[in-house]
Protein backbone atom coordinates (compact mmCIF):
# COMPACT_ATOMS: atom_id res chain seq x y z
CA UNK A 1 0.00 0.00 0.00
CA UNK A 2 2.83 2.39 0.85
CA UNK A 3 4.26 1.98 -2.64
CA UNK A 4 0.92 2.82 -4.27
CA UNK A 5 0.43 5.75 -1.94
CA UNK A 6 3.83 7.13 -2.94
CA UNK A 7 3.11 6.59 -6.64
CA UNK A 8 -0.20 8.50 -6.46
CA UNK A 9 1.47 11.31 -4.53
CA UNK A 10 4.25 11.69 -7.08
CA UNK A 11 1.87 11.46 -10.05
CA UNK A 12 -0.20 14.34 -8.63
CA UNK A 13 2.92 16.47 -8.09
CA UNK A 14 4.21 15.67 -11.58
CA UNK A 15 0.80 16.44 -13.11
CA UNK A 16 0.82 19.90 -11.47
CA UNK A 17 4.39 20.61 -12.59
CA UNK A 18 3.76 19.57 -16.20
CA UNK A 19 0.39 21.24 -16.77
CA UNK A 20 0.07 24.07 -14.26
CA UNK A 21 2.86 25.67 -12.25
CA UNK A 22 6.44 24.65 -11.67
CA UNK A 23 6.27 24.26 -7.91
CA UNK A 24 10.02 23.97 -7.65
CA UNK A 25 10.48 27.37 -9.33
CA UNK A 26 8.14 28.89 -6.75
CA UNK A 27 10.14 27.31 -3.91
CA UNK A 28 13.41 28.53 -5.46
CA UNK A 29 11.97 32.05 -5.73
CA UNK A 30 10.89 32.06 -2.07
CA UNK A 31 14.25 30.64 -1.03
CA UNK A 32 16.17 33.42 -2.78
CA UNK A 33 13.82 36.36 -2.11
CA UNK A 34 12.19 35.49 1.20
CA UNK A 35 13.54 33.73 4.29
CA UNK A 36 14.37 30.07 4.74
CA UNK A 37 11.51 29.73 7.22
CA UNK A 38 9.01 31.09 4.67
CA UNK A 39 10.26 28.64 2.07
CA UNK A 40 10.07 25.70 4.46
CA UNK A 41 6.53 26.67 5.51
CA UNK A 42 5.46 26.86 1.86
CA UNK A 43 6.98 23.42 1.21
CA UNK A 44 5.24 22.00 4.28
CA UNK A 45 1.83 23.47 3.34
CA UNK A 46 2.16 22.24 -0.25
CA UNK A 47 3.12 18.78 1.01
CA UNK A 48 0.03 18.63 3.24
CA UNK A 49 -2.08 19.79 0.30
CA UNK A 50 -0.88 17.00 -1.98
CA UNK A 51 -1.14 14.53 0.88
CA UNK A 52 -4.80 15.44 1.49
CA UNK A 53 -5.68 14.93 -2.19
CA UNK A 54 -3.76 11.65 -2.35
CA UNK A 55 -5.67 10.28 0.65
CA UNK A 56 -8.98 10.60 -1.19
CA UNK A 57 -7.88 7.90 -3.61
CA UNK A 58 -7.96 5.51 -0.64
CA UNK A 59 -11.34 6.43 0.82
CA UNK A 60 -13.69 3.50 1.23
CA UNK A 61 -17.10 5.08 0.64
CA UNK A 62 -18.03 5.11 -3.04
CA UNK A 63 -20.18 8.25 -2.76
CA UNK A 64 -17.32 10.25 -1.25
CA UNK A 65 -14.90 9.04 -3.89
CA UNK A 66 -17.33 9.94 -6.69
CA UNK A 67 -17.84 13.41 -5.28
CA UNK A 68 -14.09 13.85 -4.84
CA UNK A 69 -13.42 12.74 -8.43
CA UNK A 70 -15.94 15.17 -9.88
CA UNK A 71 -14.53 17.96 -7.73
CA UNK A 72 -10.96 17.14 -8.74
CA UNK A 73 -11.78 17.02 -12.45
CA UNK A 74 -13.81 20.24 -12.30
CA UNK A 75 -11.09 22.26 -10.59
CA UNK A 76 -8.34 20.89 -12.82
CA UNK A 77 -10.44 21.57 -15.91
CA UNK A 78 -11.19 25.16 -14.96
CA UNK A 79 -7.60 26.02 -14.07
CA UNK A 80 -6.22 24.28 -17.15
CA UNK A 81 -8.57 26.10 -19.53
CA UNK A 82 -7.41 29.43 -18.14
CA UNK A 83 -3.78 28.27 -18.23
CA UNK A 84 -4.17 27.54 -21.96
CA UNK A 85 -5.75 30.96 -22.50
CA UNK A 86 -3.51 33.28 -20.49
CA UNK A 87 -0.48 31.13 -19.55
CA UNK A 88 -1.24 31.80 -15.88
CA UNK A 89 -4.32 29.90 -14.79
CA UNK A 90 -7.47 30.77 -12.87
CA UNK A 91 -7.10 33.69 -10.47
CA UNK A 92 -9.20 35.99 -8.32
CA UNK A 93 -9.37 38.49 -11.19
CA UNK A 94 -10.75 35.80 -13.50
CA UNK A 95 -13.37 34.83 -10.94
CA UNK A 96 -14.45 38.46 -10.59
CA UNK A 97 -14.79 38.85 -14.36
CA UNK A 98 -16.60 35.53 -14.79
CA UNK A 99 -19.20 36.33 -12.14
CA UNK A 100 -19.82 39.77 -13.65
CA UNK A 101 -19.92 38.84 -17.35
CA UNK A 102 -21.19 35.27 -17.52
CA UNK A 103 -24.71 36.42 -18.42
CA UNK A 104 -23.56 38.47 -21.40
CA UNK A 105 -20.48 36.84 -22.91
CA UNK A 106 -20.43 33.20 -21.77
CA UNK A 107 -21.30 31.73 -25.19
CA UNK A 108 -18.91 34.09 -27.00
CA UNK A 109 -16.12 33.01 -24.65
CA UNK A 110 -16.89 29.32 -25.17
CA UNK A 111 -16.61 29.69 -28.95
CA UNK A 112 -13.59 32.00 -28.89
CA UNK A 113 -11.63 29.77 -26.54
CA UNK A 114 -12.91 26.39 -27.78
CA UNK A 115 -9.40 25.33 -28.80
CA UNK A 116 -8.11 25.83 -25.26
CA UNK A 117 -11.08 23.89 -23.94
CA UNK A 118 -10.37 20.98 -26.32
CA UNK A 119 -6.76 20.72 -25.18
CA UNK A 120 -7.89 20.76 -21.57
CA UNK A 121 -10.43 18.01 -22.21
CA UNK A 122 -7.70 15.74 -23.59
CA UNK A 123 -5.55 16.22 -20.50
CA UNK A 124 -8.50 15.71 -18.17
CA UNK A 125 -9.43 12.48 -19.95
CA UNK A 126 -5.88 11.28 -19.28
CA UNK A 127 -6.24 12.19 -15.62
CA UNK A 128 -9.60 10.41 -15.43
CA UNK A 129 -8.04 7.19 -16.74
CA UNK A 130 -5.28 7.41 -14.13
CA UNK A 131 -7.82 8.02 -11.35
CA UNK A 132 -9.89 4.96 -12.20
CA UNK A 133 -6.88 2.70 -12.74
CA UNK A 134 -5.63 3.60 -9.27
CA UNK A 135 -9.11 3.29 -7.78
CA UNK A 136 -9.68 -0.15 -9.26
CA UNK A 137 -6.40 -1.39 -7.76
CA UNK A 138 -7.21 0.16 -4.36
CA UNK A 139 -10.68 -1.39 -4.38
CA UNK A 140 -9.40 -4.78 -5.50
CA UNK A 141 -6.81 -4.93 -2.71
CA UNK A 142 -8.95 -3.09 -0.11
CA UNK A 143 -6.23 -0.51 0.52
CA UNK A 144 -8.48 1.85 2.45
CA UNK A 145 -7.75 4.62 4.95
CA UNK A 146 -10.15 5.73 7.68
CA UNK A 147 -12.51 8.41 6.38
CA UNK A 148 -12.16 10.68 9.41
CA UNK A 149 -8.39 11.00 8.91
CA UNK A 150 -8.87 11.83 5.25
CA UNK A 151 -11.31 14.65 5.98
CA UNK A 152 -9.27 15.99 8.91
CA UNK A 153 -6.16 16.13 6.71
CA UNK A 154 -8.11 17.89 3.96
CA UNK A 155 -9.47 20.50 6.41
CA UNK A 156 -5.95 21.03 7.79
CA UNK A 157 -4.63 21.49 4.25
CA UNK A 158 -7.30 24.10 3.53
CA UNK A 159 -6.57 26.03 6.72
CA UNK A 160 -2.81 25.98 6.21
CA UNK A 161 -2.98 27.03 2.57
CA UNK A 162 -5.52 29.75 3.32
CA UNK A 163 -3.16 31.14 5.96
CA UNK A 164 -0.67 31.84 3.17
CA UNK A 165 -3.32 33.39 0.94
CA UNK A 166 -4.57 35.55 3.82
CA UNK A 167 -1.08 36.61 4.92
CA UNK A 168 -0.06 37.61 1.38
CA UNK A 169 -3.47 39.22 0.55
CA UNK A 170 -4.05 36.77 -2.25
CA UNK A 171 -0.70 37.25 -4.00
CA UNK A 172 0.64 33.76 -3.19
CA UNK A 173 -1.26 30.55 -3.78
CA UNK A 174 -0.27 27.03 -2.82
CA UNK A 175 -0.80 23.85 -4.78
CA UNK A 176 -2.45 21.49 -5.64
CA UNK A 177 -4.99 23.11 -7.94
CA UNK A 178 -8.03 21.87 -6.04
CA UNK A 179 -6.83 23.55 -2.83
CA UNK A 180 -5.92 26.70 -4.75
CA UNK A 181 -9.38 26.83 -6.34
CA UNK A 182 -11.20 26.60 -3.01
CA UNK A 183 -8.96 29.32 -1.60
CA UNK A 184 -9.76 31.59 -4.55
CA UNK A 185 -13.51 31.30 -4.03
CA UNK A 186 -13.32 31.60 -0.23
CA UNK A 187 -10.99 34.61 -0.42
CA UNK A 188 -13.34 36.30 -2.89
CA UNK A 189 -16.43 35.84 -0.72
CA UNK A 190 -14.76 36.94 2.54
CA UNK A 191 -13.39 40.04 0.82
CA UNK A 192 -16.56 41.43 -0.70
CA UNK A 193 -16.38 44.94 -2.11
CA UNK A 194 -18.29 47.92 -0.78
CA UNK A 195 -21.88 48.04 -1.98
CA UNK A 196 -23.86 51.11 -0.99
CA UNK A 197 -24.49 54.79 -1.49
CA UNK A 198 -21.77 57.07 -2.77
CA UNK A 199 -20.65 60.06 -0.72
CA UNK A 200 -22.78 63.17 -1.06
CA UNK A 201 -21.12 65.82 -3.23
CA UNK A 202 -21.42 69.31 -1.79
CA UNK A 203 -18.96 70.97 -4.19
CA UNK A 204 -20.31 73.24 -6.91
CA UNK A 205 -18.45 74.59 -9.94
CA UNK A 206 -16.87 78.02 -9.45
CA UNK A 207 -16.63 78.88 -13.14
CA UNK A 208 -19.00 78.67 -16.05
CA UNK A 209 -19.21 75.47 -18.08
CA UNK A 210 -17.12 75.45 -21.24
CA UNK A 211 -19.58 73.30 -23.22
CA UNK A 212 -23.31 72.85 -23.21
CA UNK A 213 -23.02 69.18 -24.17
CA UNK A 214 -20.18 66.88 -23.16
CA UNK A 215 -20.21 63.34 -24.54
CA UNK A 216 -17.75 60.73 -23.32
CA UNK A 217 -17.77 57.75 -25.72
CA UNK A 218 -16.09 54.65 -24.29
CA UNK A 219 -15.72 52.01 -26.98
CA UNK A 220 -15.17 48.32 -26.33
CA UNK A 221 -11.92 46.47 -27.12
CA UNK A 222 -10.55 48.99 -29.63
CA UNK A 223 -6.78 48.84 -29.84
CA UNK A 224 -5.40 52.27 -30.66
CA UNK A 225 -2.64 50.92 -32.84
CA UNK A 226 -5.17 49.27 -35.21
CA UNK A 227 -6.61 52.58 -36.42
CA UNK A 228 -5.14 53.73 -39.73
CA UNK A 229 -5.37 57.35 -38.52
CA UNK A 230 -2.73 56.24 -36.00
CA UNK A 231 -0.49 54.79 -38.69
CA UNK A 232 -1.80 51.24 -39.07
CA UNK A 233 -0.94 49.87 -42.53
CA UNK A 234 -4.48 48.71 -43.39
CA UNK A 235 -7.23 51.27 -44.04
CA UNK A 236 -9.41 50.69 -41.02
CA UNK A 237 -10.57 54.30 -40.61
CA UNK A 238 -10.98 55.86 -44.09
CA UNK A 239 -13.95 58.01 -43.05
CA UNK A 240 -12.13 59.46 -40.06
CA UNK A 241 -9.17 60.12 -42.32
CA UNK A 242 -11.44 62.05 -44.70
CA UNK A 243 -12.60 64.40 -41.91
CA UNK A 244 -9.30 64.69 -40.05
CA UNK A 245 -9.54 68.49 -40.00
CA UNK A 246 -12.78 68.23 -37.97
CA UNK A 247 -11.28 66.63 -34.85
CA UNK A 248 -8.09 66.38 -32.81
CA UNK A 249 -6.32 63.04 -32.81
CA UNK A 250 -4.31 62.76 -29.61
CA UNK A 251 -2.80 59.49 -30.80
CA UNK A 252 -2.17 56.48 -28.59
CA UNK A 253 -3.27 56.78 -24.98
CA UNK A 254 -3.05 54.32 -22.10
CA UNK A 255 -6.26 52.93 -20.70
CA UNK A 256 -6.95 52.86 -16.98
CA UNK A 257 -6.86 49.07 -16.96
CA UNK A 258 -6.73 46.22 -19.45
CA UNK A 259 -10.25 45.09 -18.56
CA UNK A 260 -13.61 46.78 -19.12
CA UNK A 261 -14.78 46.92 -15.51
CA UNK A 262 -11.58 48.49 -14.21
CA UNK A 263 -11.33 51.13 -16.92
CA UNK A 264 -14.98 52.13 -16.73
CA UNK A 265 -14.78 52.43 -12.95
CA UNK A 266 -11.67 54.59 -13.25
CA UNK A 267 -13.41 56.85 -15.77
CA UNK A 268 -16.56 57.07 -13.66
CA UNK A 269 -14.95 57.54 -10.25
CA UNK A 270 -11.88 59.58 -11.12
CA UNK A 271 -9.60 57.45 -8.93
CA UNK A 272 -5.97 58.07 -9.76
CA UNK A 273 -3.08 55.69 -10.36
CA UNK A 274 -1.32 56.69 -7.14
CA UNK A 275 -4.41 55.64 -5.14
CA UNK A 276 -4.02 51.97 -6.08
CA UNK A 277 -4.41 49.46 -4.59
CA UNK A 278 -7.80 50.77 -3.56
CA UNK A 279 -8.07 48.79 -0.33
CA UNK A 280 -10.70 51.14 1.13
CA UNK A 281 -12.87 50.84 -2.00
CA UNK A 282 -12.83 54.62 -2.46
CA UNK A 283 -13.57 54.22 -6.18
CA UNK A 284 -16.92 52.72 -5.14
CA UNK A 285 -17.62 55.36 -2.48
CA UNK A 286 -16.41 58.75 -3.69
CA UNK A 287 -18.70 60.97 -5.82
CA UNK A 288 -18.99 59.84 -9.42
CA UNK A 289 -18.75 61.87 -12.61
CA UNK A 290 -22.55 61.89 -12.73
CA UNK A 291 -22.73 63.67 -9.37
CA UNK A 292 -20.30 66.32 -10.55
CA UNK A 293 -22.33 66.72 -13.73
CA UNK A 294 -25.60 67.13 -11.86
CA UNK A 295 -24.09 69.67 -9.47
CA UNK A 296 -22.92 71.62 -12.51
CA UNK A 297 -26.47 71.73 -13.88
CA UNK A 298 -26.10 68.99 -16.50
CA UNK A 299 -28.77 66.44 -17.31
CA UNK A 300 -27.00 63.09 -17.02
CA UNK A 301 -27.37 60.18 -19.45
CA UNK A 302 -25.85 56.70 -19.32
CA UNK A 303 -26.30 55.12 -22.73
CA UNK A 304 -25.03 51.58 -23.13
CA UNK A 305 -24.88 49.36 -26.21
CA UNK A 306 -23.88 46.26 -24.29
CA UNK A 307 -26.16 44.53 -21.82
CA UNK A 308 -29.95 44.56 -21.74
CA UNK A 309 -32.96 44.33 -19.44
CA UNK A 310 -31.54 46.70 -16.86
CA UNK A 311 -28.55 44.48 -16.04
CA UNK A 312 -25.92 46.72 -14.47
CA UNK A 313 -22.26 46.49 -15.42
CA UNK A 314 -18.81 47.92 -14.80
CA UNK A 315 -19.33 48.25 -11.03
CA UNK A 316 -22.43 50.42 -11.51
CA UNK A 317 -24.94 49.78 -8.71
CA UNK A 318 -28.53 50.76 -8.09
CA UNK A 319 -27.19 53.63 -5.97
CA UNK A 320 -25.41 55.11 -9.01
CA UNK A 321 -28.71 55.22 -10.86
CA UNK A 322 -29.83 57.98 -8.47
CA UNK A 323 -27.45 60.33 -10.27
CA UNK A 324 -28.39 59.30 -13.80
CA UNK A 325 -31.36 61.18 -15.21
CA UNK A 326 -31.47 58.57 -17.95
CA UNK A 327 -30.22 54.99 -18.00
CA UNK A 328 -30.54 53.35 -21.41
CA UNK A 329 -29.81 49.89 -22.78
CA UNK A 330 -31.15 48.34 -26.01
CA UNK A 331 -34.16 46.11 -25.35
CA UNK A 332 -32.83 43.19 -27.36
CA UNK A 333 -29.11 43.53 -26.71
CA UNK A 334 -26.55 44.08 -29.44
CA UNK A 335 -27.16 42.93 -32.99
CA UNK A 336 -26.42 44.31 -36.44
CA UNK A 337 -29.08 46.66 -37.78
CA UNK A 338 -29.18 49.30 -40.51
CA UNK A 339 -26.22 51.06 -38.95
CA UNK A 340 -23.57 50.20 -36.33
CA UNK A 341 -25.09 50.34 -32.85
CA UNK A 342 -28.22 52.01 -34.17
CA UNK A 343 -29.96 52.00 -30.77
CA UNK A 344 -27.40 54.15 -29.01
CA UNK A 345 -26.96 56.53 -31.97
CA UNK A 346 -30.69 57.26 -32.07
CA UNK A 347 -30.93 57.46 -28.28
CA UNK A 348 -28.08 59.99 -28.19
CA UNK A 349 -29.84 62.00 -30.88
CA UNK A 350 -32.95 62.15 -28.69
CA UNK A 351 -30.92 63.03 -25.60
CA UNK A 352 -29.42 66.06 -27.34
CA UNK A 353 -32.79 67.25 -28.61
CA UNK A 354 -33.51 69.54 -25.66
CA UNK A 355 -32.51 72.93 -24.30
CA UNK A 356 -30.68 71.51 -21.27
CA UNK A 357 -27.01 71.03 -20.66
CA UNK A 358 -26.25 67.33 -21.20
CA UNK A 359 -23.54 65.02 -20.01
CA UNK A 360 -23.63 61.69 -21.85
CA UNK A 361 -21.55 58.67 -20.80
CA UNK A 362 -21.82 56.27 -23.72
CA UNK A 363 -20.58 52.68 -23.53
CA UNK A 364 -20.36 50.95 -26.94
CA UNK A 365 -20.47 47.28 -27.82
CA UNK A 366 -17.55 47.92 -30.16
CA UNK A 367 -15.31 45.05 -31.22
CA UNK A 368 -15.84 42.65 -28.35
CA UNK A 369 -15.14 39.04 -29.26
CA UNK A 370 -16.50 37.14 -31.11
CA UNK A 371 -15.35 39.60 -33.77
CA UNK A 372 -17.20 37.86 -36.60
CA UNK A 373 -20.47 38.53 -34.79
CA UNK A 374 -19.80 42.25 -34.36
CA UNK A 375 -20.20 43.24 -38.02
CA UNK A 376 -22.47 42.09 -40.87
CA UNK A 377 -21.39 39.75 -43.65
CA UNK A 378 -21.44 42.47 -46.30
CA UNK A 379 -18.87 44.52 -44.35
CA UNK A 380 -16.03 42.06 -44.83
CA UNK A 381 -13.35 44.34 -46.18
CA UNK A 382 -10.23 42.46 -45.07
CA UNK A 383 -9.88 38.82 -46.13
CA UNK A 384 -9.54 35.98 -45.28
CA UNK A 385 -11.36 36.01 -41.95
CA UNK A 386 -12.32 33.58 -39.25
CA UNK A 387 -15.58 31.72 -39.59
CA UNK A 388 -18.25 32.65 -37.08
CA UNK A 389 -17.75 29.33 -35.31
CA UNK A 390 -13.93 29.46 -35.28
CA UNK A 391 -12.01 29.61 -32.03
CA UNK A 392 -8.78 31.56 -31.59
CA UNK A 393 -5.60 29.59 -32.23
CA UNK A 394 -2.06 30.57 -33.15
CA UNK A 395 -2.30 29.05 -36.63
CA UNK A 396 -5.20 31.38 -37.47
CA UNK A 397 -3.51 34.64 -36.55
CA UNK A 398 -3.84 36.30 -39.98
CA UNK A 399 -7.53 35.43 -40.17
CA UNK A 400 -8.07 36.61 -36.60
CA UNK A 401 -6.44 39.96 -37.31
CA UNK A 402 -8.54 40.45 -40.44
CA UNK A 403 -11.73 39.67 -38.52
CA UNK A 404 -10.73 42.18 -35.88
CA UNK A 405 -9.87 44.85 -38.48
CA UNK A 406 -13.31 44.42 -40.06
CA UNK A 407 -14.88 44.82 -36.63
CA UNK A 408 -12.89 48.02 -36.06
CA UNK A 409 -13.74 49.46 -39.49
CA UNK A 410 -17.44 48.80 -38.95
CA UNK A 411 -17.81 49.66 -35.26
CA UNK A 412 -15.51 52.68 -35.20
CA UNK A 413 -15.20 54.22 -38.64
CA UNK A 414 -18.68 53.48 -39.98
CA UNK A 415 -20.16 54.18 -36.55
CA UNK A 416 -18.90 57.75 -36.62
CA UNK A 417 -20.03 58.21 -40.20
CA UNK A 418 -23.60 57.21 -39.28
CA UNK A 419 -23.42 59.04 -35.96
CA UNK A 420 -22.59 62.35 -37.59
CA UNK A 421 -25.15 61.84 -40.34
CA UNK A 422 -27.90 61.34 -37.78
CA UNK A 423 -26.89 63.98 -35.27
CA UNK A 424 -25.39 66.62 -37.57
CA UNK A 425 -22.81 67.16 -34.88
CA UNK A 426 -20.53 69.62 -36.65
CA UNK A 427 -23.33 72.17 -36.88
CA UNK A 428 -24.15 71.90 -33.20
CA UNK A 429 -22.55 74.60 -31.10
CA UNK A 430 -21.00 74.15 -27.67
CA UNK A 431 -20.70 70.37 -27.93
CA UNK A 432 -17.61 68.26 -27.28
CA UNK A 433 -17.07 64.53 -27.81
CA UNK A 434 -14.23 62.71 -26.07
CA UNK A 435 -13.70 59.30 -27.67
CA UNK A 436 -11.61 56.46 -26.30
CA UNK A 437 -11.88 52.73 -25.60
CA UNK A 438 -12.05 50.82 -22.33
CA UNK A 439 -8.92 48.84 -23.18
CA UNK A 440 -6.87 47.70 -26.14
CA UNK A 441 -6.58 44.29 -27.74
CA UNK A 442 -3.87 41.67 -28.07
CA UNK A 443 -4.35 39.21 -30.90
CA UNK A 444 -2.47 35.96 -30.36
CA UNK A 445 0.58 37.73 -28.92
CA UNK A 446 3.28 36.09 -26.80
CA UNK A 447 1.77 32.67 -27.43
CA UNK A 448 -1.47 33.63 -25.68
CA UNK A 449 -4.99 33.42 -27.02
CA UNK A 450 -6.35 35.84 -24.42
CA UNK A 451 -7.29 39.23 -25.91
CA UNK A 452 -7.47 41.35 -22.75
CA UNK A 453 -7.84 41.15 -18.96
CA UNK A 454 -4.59 39.23 -18.39
CA UNK A 455 -3.80 39.73 -14.71
CA UNK A 456 -0.03 39.25 -14.94
CA UNK A 457 2.45 40.45 -17.56
CA UNK A 458 -0.19 41.48 -20.11
CA UNK A 459 0.91 42.38 -23.63
CA UNK A 460 1.18 46.17 -23.79
CA UNK A 461 -1.35 46.25 -26.62
CA UNK A 462 -4.05 45.48 -24.04
CA UNK A 463 -3.59 48.96 -22.60
CA UNK A 464 -3.18 50.99 -25.82
CA UNK A 465 -6.33 52.88 -26.81
CA UNK A 466 -7.29 55.75 -29.15
CA UNK A 467 -8.08 59.25 -27.92
CA UNK A 468 -9.97 61.71 -30.14
CA UNK A 469 -11.62 65.05 -29.44
CA UNK A 470 -14.48 66.11 -31.71
CA UNK A 471 -15.53 69.76 -31.61
CA UNK A 472 -17.81 71.95 -33.70
CA UNK A 473 -17.08 75.02 -35.76
CA UNK A 474 -17.79 77.39 -32.89
CA UNK A 475 -15.23 75.90 -30.53
CA UNK A 476 -12.57 78.27 -29.22
CA UNK A 477 -11.09 76.16 -26.42
CA UNK A 478 -10.13 72.63 -27.44
CA UNK A 479 -9.60 73.41 -31.12
CA UNK A 480 -7.14 76.18 -30.27
CA UNK A 481 -5.19 74.36 -27.56
CA UNK A 482 -1.76 73.00 -28.45
CA UNK A 483 -2.15 69.35 -27.44
CA UNK A 484 0.65 66.82 -27.63
CA UNK A 485 0.35 63.36 -29.13
CA UNK A 486 0.86 59.87 -27.71
CA UNK A 487 1.24 61.11 -24.12
CA UNK A 488 -2.17 60.94 -22.44
CA UNK A 489 -3.90 58.47 -20.11
CA UNK A 490 -7.43 57.63 -18.97
CA UNK A 491 -6.58 59.08 -15.57
CA UNK A 492 -6.68 62.56 -17.10
CA UNK A 493 -10.22 62.31 -18.49
CA UNK A 494 -12.24 62.63 -15.27
CA UNK A 495 -10.44 65.81 -14.13
CA UNK A 496 -10.62 67.17 -17.69
CA UNK A 497 -14.39 66.78 -17.74
CA UNK A 498 -14.58 68.38 -14.29
CA UNK A 499 -12.65 71.38 -15.63
CA UNK A 500 -14.89 71.66 -18.67
CA UNK A 501 -17.94 71.66 -16.38
CA UNK A 502 -16.58 74.61 -14.43
CA UNK A 503 -14.78 72.99 -11.50
CA UNK A 504 -11.45 74.66 -10.77
CA UNK A 505 -10.20 73.04 -7.56
CA UNK A 506 -8.69 70.07 -9.39
CA UNK A 507 -5.63 68.27 -8.04
CA UNK A 508 -5.23 65.59 -10.72
CA UNK A 509 -3.74 66.31 -14.12
CA UNK A 510 -6.01 67.16 -17.04
CA UNK A 511 -5.43 66.99 -20.78
CA UNK A 512 -4.65 70.71 -20.62
CA UNK A 513 -1.74 70.32 -18.20
CA UNK A 514 1.82 70.26 -19.44
CA UNK A 515 3.44 66.86 -19.50
CA UNK A 516 6.39 66.38 -17.15
CA UNK A 517 9.45 64.30 -17.97
CA UNK A 518 8.52 61.67 -15.36
CA UNK A 519 4.94 61.26 -16.59
CA UNK A 520 4.25 57.79 -17.94
CA UNK A 521 1.42 56.12 -19.83
CA UNK A 522 0.51 53.35 -17.43
CA UNK A 523 -2.38 50.91 -17.22
CA UNK A 524 -3.11 48.46 -14.42
CA UNK A 525 -3.91 44.75 -14.51
CA UNK A 526 -4.95 42.29 -11.85
CA UNK A 527 -6.97 43.21 -8.76
CA UNK A 528 -7.17 46.96 -8.09
CA UNK A 529 -8.67 46.54 -4.60
CA UNK A 530 -5.65 44.99 -2.90
CA UNK A 531 -7.11 41.48 -2.73
CA UNK A 532 -4.51 40.01 -5.05
CA UNK A 533 -1.61 40.88 -7.35
CA UNK A 534 -1.85 44.13 -9.29
CA UNK A 535 0.63 45.18 -11.95
CA UNK A 536 1.43 48.53 -13.57
CA UNK A 537 2.51 48.47 -17.22
CA UNK A 538 3.95 51.38 -19.21
CA UNK A 539 2.81 51.23 -22.84
CA UNK A 540 6.01 52.97 -23.93
CA UNK A 541 8.23 50.29 -22.40
CA UNK A 542 10.35 48.64 -25.05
Amino acid sequence: MKVWFGIVFMVLVLFEVLFFENIFSRISYLWNIKSVSVSLYYIFVSFIGFLSITLFFFIKEKIYFTFFTLFLLLTYSLDLVYKNINNIGFSLSDLTIALAEVDAFAMDALVTYAEAIKVSVIVIVLLTIIIFVVRSFVHKNTFYIATKWIFLTFILALLLSFSIVYKTTGTTQTRPTSIKMINTFVYYFVNKLYYGKREILEEKPTASAKYKNIILIVDESIGGKYLSINGYKQETTPYLESIKNRYLNLGLASSGGNCSRKSNLILMSGIQLNEFPDKENNSLKKPSIFQYAQNAGYKTHYISGQKKAGILQNYITKYDLEYMDEFFQPKDGYHNKSMPEEDIILRTKEALNNSDKNFIFMVKHGAHFQWEKSYPEDEKYFLPTLNASDSLSLDKKERAINSYLNAVRYNVDLFFKKFFEEIDFFNKEETLIIYTSDHGQSILENGRISTHCDSRNPPLSQGIVPLLLFTNKGDTLVSKFDFQKDVYTHYQLFPTIQKLMGYENILAKTLFDKRENNDKQIFVSGDIFGRGPMQRSDINRQ
